[in-house]
């Protein structure tokens, strides 16, 4: 049976890439100097990076139920079935347009996933079912392993929690934790939500989570990744050295978040996911 894979942009999965592995795509939306573009498509992280240094303000918007639909009809095209996975329904409503526009072309062909995760911890698990389907497995096995890695990794750390607290994704005590000076907030994702985790040092972010994930994976061979919205490249290089070093590092990627992920967490954020290979 031929098995159709979609996602939405917040798994800051190229365009391009995704087309070569045949994986559709449903762009969120980012309002941004009075109009709206579609994420990774029609704005490039570069492009959001620069307005927002500009002093811009952008804010997301989920994709319509049509959008998804026209991708589902397009894909069931070529497909006996979809698997259509997405960002965290805890912070995005972009899995219930998915859901809404499923029952509406063909609800017993597509099958739509909440995946808990974000950025980077949802674009691997596009990776990994693209990996497992080319390898012959069924649907039930990349459902089972997409529930696997729900429970996987994903620390991350931003330089002004303002912007996650403007869109309602953290508590505002968070924000007067994040804006002592010298420290900055680590956050995990937990159960799909943002969870404040503890502060550290700004010079040690990178160091504390490395740690994290180490202390995680006990020595399991492991696949990373790190998402950043334009950080520090020593702080990106530092947390790459620190890993190679200490983990049995079965593969690895950077990769940087496109408008979605940036509209809420600014600028200077920087993320770390990982889950062993069993």
């Amino acid at each position: 049976m031929e098995l159709g894979l979609v996602t939405d942009s917040a798994s800051d999965l190229s365009p391009r890439f995704l087309e070569e592995e045949a994986v559709g795509l449903v762009p969120i939306y980012v309002h941004l100097g009075g109009r709206r573009y579609k994420d990774w498509r029609e704005l490039t992280p570069d492009a959001l990076y620069q307005a927002i240094r500009a002093g811009a303000e952008p804010v997301t918007e989920p994709p319509g139920v049509e959008d998804f639909a026209e991708v589902y009809e397009r894909y069931l095209q070529i497909y006996d079935r979809v698997l259509s996975l997405h960002v965290s329904g805890e912070l995005s409503k972009t899995v219930d347009r998915a859901r809404e526009a499923a029952l509406k072309v063909a609800p017993t062909r597509i099958r739509v996933v909440d995946s808990g995760m974000v950025s980077a911890g949802l674009g691997a698990m596009v990776l990994r079912a693209v990996e497992m389907l080319r390898k012959g497995a069924e649907e039930e096995a990349v459902v089972r392993e997409w529930e696997r890695l729900k429970h996987s990794s994903l620390y991350f750390s931003v330089a002004d929690l303002s912007h996650l607290a403007r869109n309602g994704r953290l508590p505002r005590f968070g924000e007067v934790v994040g804006n002592l000076l010298g420290l900055r907030p680590i956050l995990r994702i937990e159960k799909g939500h943002i969870r404040f985790f503890k502060v550290a040092r700004e010079g040690a972010v990178p160091e504390v989570l490395a740690r994290l994930v180490l202390e995680e994976l006990q020595g399991k061979p492991a696949r990373i990744t790190i998402a950043h919205t334009d950080a520090k490249s020593e702080w990106i290089e530092g947390l790459k050295k620190s890993l190679e070093g200490a983990l049995r590092l079965e593969r690895g990627r950077i990769t940087r978040s496109g408008a979605t992920i940036a509209a809420n967490v600014g600028l200077g954020a920087i993320a770390i996911h990982a889950y062993s290979i069993e």
